[in-house]
């Protein structure tokens, strides 16, 4: 079991050093005050929490939310959400009188000229956490602020306490976790059934709709082969989604290089670099990165992709790339297979943006899964090292399967990606997970839709339903039969009041007294401590408490997973290893 959230901060304008409107942000508080042992704070998250900088403004806006995702020394991501929101703040500048008046009358006393003015300056609650919950975060940090906008008498720092010491997630694979941060809200979250598969929701479903086929294929053959890639819109919720989305089209690879969902603009210079990236900006930037020549540049609000004449993508030899295209046809466009017919029947319903994502990810799978056939069969193990160093043979996995002039492939291999997947998944005798079965499945399924093309569509259906399993594997996190999740809301037009009071300081001792006694609640409750997913299974309680569960309760239902062993064979020797 491992924390949901390991800091709570609050941020906010930083009105000492300010010039002309335009500040730093400054840590007003953080909770735990202390770092905790495995998980230091990350210092700078100031800067993420407003990207296009701290700024007064004129106008009141209403609260946003966006998460950015920070990445430390040993490439681990921590989840940084933000809800912002304005404060009332009453500016007096002081203006000198002119020197012009001054001139006539030197021997008279002048007093300064004071104006009086409105502003608002911005201010963030932000949720810093190793897990990728960002709907929980969302909800969260929405019931903190509103109970304090509507004044509901719950203490913030019963709530601040409760959300870091009492809601602790099982690792992937584990149970279903029901709590509550004790706001009589009611919430649940699940882990995905297999820990390296990523999750999506719809993330995957809105680039395709905002680029299109061909600028996402384009882009995603950028990604695999290691170049620059910047993206820009106005909403910072699209760059994170967008990011998300392209991370995950890579599958079963890991993106390692530089990956910044949402980069600050004071930070602008980290575009510079030489290394790959992974990056989204505000299209406020959009004129700045003009200028560099050797990024690609997709806009997601117009569905643009602008390529540099000095860039070369590689893209996968024409039929793998002609198959991919046409499988995203056959998803996003299911009437094309009777478009023709003289008699046609109605035209299949569309199926849902959940199930559309996870029908996108399975096409994509399927062409790197194409792609890979046989590379276990080019894995060796060297054994002269004090410890066995496994290594691929990459010319003879190209010169086998023809690949020796696609440079895709060529690139592919060569790339910090693969080192990691021959890393990761080379040894042997380890769990297998959905791409494994898709790489022993794939060849008779595409023997069985060279018969019969109506079966790639049904096979590809088939490994989404697989997806969308590994990010459900409870129903009942959704059903609202068995289980209503309540989250508090502002009402409308709440954000727009005039006399709302500033958000007050958190009385740290009360929050340190809440967190240390669900430590040590937790501690001594033997549900937790036997909880080792996913063998254990505990049984929640008869009853839950009326009004939603009590704040550090957890009830958990059991979930299973099959592991299998998968081997590696040496063409050398022509054995099992």
């Amino acid at each position: 079991m491992s924390r949901l959230v390991d800091y709570f901060v609050i941020v906010g304008f930083d009105h000492e050093k300010e010039r002309g409107g335009l500040s730093n942000g400054v840590i007003l508080q953080r909770f735990p005050e202390t770092n905790w042992e495995d998980t230091p704070f990350h210092e700078g998250i100031e800067w993420f929490c407003q990207p296009q900088g701290w700024a007064l403004s004129t106008e009141r806006s209403e609260p946003r939310f966006y998460v950015s995702v920070l990445t430390d020394v040993d490439a681990n991501r921590h989840y940084c959400a933000c809800l912002c929101f304005n404060e009332t703040v009453a500016i007096t500048p002081t203006k000198p009188a002119d020197e012009d008046e001054e001139s006539l009358d030197s021997t008279r006393p002048v007093a300064n000229i004071t104006h009086h003015s409105i502003m608002y300056a911005p201010k963030c609650l932000v949720i810093v956490s190793r897990q990728d919950y960002i709907d929980t975060f969302r909800n969260c940090l929405g019931i903190i602020y509103t109970v304090w906008v509507e004044n509901l008498g719950v203490p913030l720092e019963t709530l601040v306490g409760n959300l870091v010491g009492c809601v602790l997630v099982p690792p992937a694979g584990g149970p279903q976790v029901r709590f509550s941060i004790g706001a009589g809200d009611r919430q649940a979250l699940q882990p995905p059934a297999a820990p390296p598969m990523p999750v999506t929701h719809t993330a995957v479903h809105m680039l395709l709709r905002l680029l299109g086929i061909h600028n996402s294929v384009t882009l995603w053959c950028a990604v695999m082969s290691e170049h620059k890639v910047l993206l820009v819109s106005l909403a910072a919720a699209r760059l994170s989604a967008a990011c998300r989305a392209l991370a995950a089209l890579m599958f079963p690879f890991r993106y390692a290089h530089v990956y910044i969902p949402l980069l600050p603009a004071g930070l602008a210079e980290v575009l510079a670099t030489p290394t790959p990236f992974l990056i989204g900006v505000h299209s406020s930037l959009k004129e700045e990165v003009s200028e560099l020549l050797d990024v690609i540049v997709a806009d997601l609000d117009v569905g643009s992709l602008h390529i540099p004449g000095s860039v070369n993508i590689p893209q996968p030899s024409g039929r793998l790339l002609a198959g991919l295209q046409r499988a995203l046809a056959l998803v996003l466009q299911p009437e094309l297979r009777s478009a023709d017919s003289a008699f046609a029947p109605p035209p299949p319903a569309a199926s849902p943006p959940h199930l559309l994502d996870k029908e996108i990810r399975a096409a994509f799978m399927r062409t790197l899964a194409t792609l890979l056939q046989g590379y276990r069969h080019c894995l060796t193990i060297i054994r002269i090292h004090p410890s066995p160093v496994l290594t691929f043979h990459k010319a003879g996995f190209l010169g086998s399967r023809g690949l020796s002039t696609c440079p895709f492939a060529v690139r592919l291999l060569d790339s910090m990606f693969f080192n990691g997947l021959v890393a990761e998944r080379g040894p042997p005798w380890r769990p297998t997970d959905i791409f494994d079965e898709l790489i022993q499945n794939l060849p008779e399924q595409l023997r069985l839709e060279s018969l019969n093309p109506d079966y790639e569509l049904q096979h590809i259906q088939d490994l989404a339903m697989q997806l969308h399993l590994n990010e459900n594997p409870n129903p009942q996190v959704h059903d609202n039969s068995t289980y209503q999740q309540r989250v508090l809301r502002p009402p409308a037009g709440a954000e727009a009041r005039i006399h709302q009071p500033p958000l007050p300081a958190l009385d740290a001792a009360r929050v340190r007294d809440v967190i240390r006694d669900l430590a040590q609640r937790n501690a001594n409750n033997p549900k937790l401590t036997a909880l080792r997913p996913p063998q254990a299974r505990i049984v929640p309680p008869a009853a839950p408490p009326t009004g939603g569960e009590e704040p550090g309760q957890l009830l958990v239902t059991n979930s299973a997973r099959r592991l299998e062993v998968c081997h590696i064979f040496n063409p050398s020797f022509g054995y099992l290893i």
